[in-house]
């Protein structure tokens, strides 16, 4: 299912409800966890933990170039930004079929209040699967929330992880966790299996 209207997105997004929203994605507890590792592609344009402009991935898809956006959410970023950043995404991909992931990051916060809350971690995460085209990959920012956290974002409708080339940790293990296979995808999204 994707949806690309931003006031059922923001509503979505304002609910902070992460297991109704992973219930509606009807969870495939089959479905391997993709492993990318690395740095996306070199050929690809790509946000990494920074957003740029939705015209840009446009320019670069229009020149036949795969990207990879970056969706900041959390301190500082509105629902209404977020949720038209998403809807746009969405447009983008089922427009141009470029779009290969979307990074959910979440903003650098304060001293007063972290960057996002789990909760809000997990809703971007399944509000992006459900707005998203099944073929562009949601990937939750392994930098910025760690294995745990992207572990459990798996439930809620992460395509898989994209990891540092140099990471150590037992993956298979790790989705074994949650019941998973794990389907080694190199450095470029090869998309959801």
């Amino acid at each position: 299912m994707s949806t690309s209207d931003t006031h059922e997105l923001r509503r979505m997004l304002g609910a902070h409800a992460p297991v109704a929203a992973a219930r509606a994605l009807g969870d495939d507890p089959g479905r391997p966890v993709l492993v990318l590792r690395g740095d996306v592609p070199a050929g690809w344009s790509a946000d990494g933990h920074a957003e740029r402009p939705l015209e840009a991935h446009r320019a670069a898809h229009a020149a036949g170039t795969p990207s990879q956006a970056a969706l900041v959410y959390g301190h500082g970023v509105t629902e209404e930004a977020l949720a038209e950043r998403l809807a746009g995404l969405a447009a983008l991909a089922a427009e141009t079929g470029l779009l290969r992931e979307v990074w959910t990051v979440p903003a650098d916060g304060t001293p007063e209040r972290p960057g996002s809350w789990g909760v809000e971690d997990l809703t971007v995460v399944a509000t992006s699967r459900t707005a998203l085209p099944a073929e562009v990959a949601v990937l939750p920012s392994w930098h910025h929330l760690g294995h745990a956290a992207c572990q459990v974002a798996i439930a809620f409708g992460a395509t898989g992880w994209r990891v540092p080339a140099d990471e150590d940790r037992d993956l298979v293990h790790l989705a074994a966790g949650i019941g998973r296979a794990v389907r080694e995808g190199g450095s470029g999204a090869e998309g959801p299996a």
